[in-house]
């Protein structure tokens, strides 16, 4: 069943010391651009808990002091189709050094003026946005 909703995803900008943390995503085994920890919002679930979860899930970090930041709207072909929402924290904690410290996904601090190529889809519509 085709349908013309557009799905909703959440993504977290970490960061401290004017550094932002951004890991490396992969899709079918392939790396397609630098990410800050984000995921698909579930049905039911408020926003920072959304935050909370995929933090925790992907880069192995509890947030805290969750504000909204800014949105991007993603467009990546005719079949797909994300709104993805940024919040905003400096407030964080290891939580989970196996998942941060992953070889393949290389949880990183970048300063915000020299961040790595290529970016996610919706990290680069957004800083295009933005800056």
């Amino acid at each position: 069943m085709q349908t013309d909703n557009v799905a909703a995803a959440v993504a977290v900008i970490v960061s401290d010391n004017k550094k932002v943390l951004l890991g490396r995503r992969y899709e079918n085994n392939q790396f397609i651009g630098w990410q800050c920890p984000g995921g698909y919002l579930k049905k039911g679930e408020v926003l920072e808990q959304a935050a909370s979860r995929i933090c925790l899930q992907k880069a192995g970090i509890e947030v805290e002091q969750l504000r909204a930041a800014s949105y991007s709207n993603n467009i990546f072909s005719e079949q797909l189709h994300t709104v993805t929402l940024y919040l905003k924290t400096e407030k964080f904690y290891i939580k989970n050094t196996k998942i941060f410290t992953h070889e393949l996904t290389q949880w990183s601090w970048f300063d915000m003026k020299a961040l790595p190529q290529p970016l996610f889809l919706p990290l680069q519509v957004l800083f295009e946005r933005e800056m």
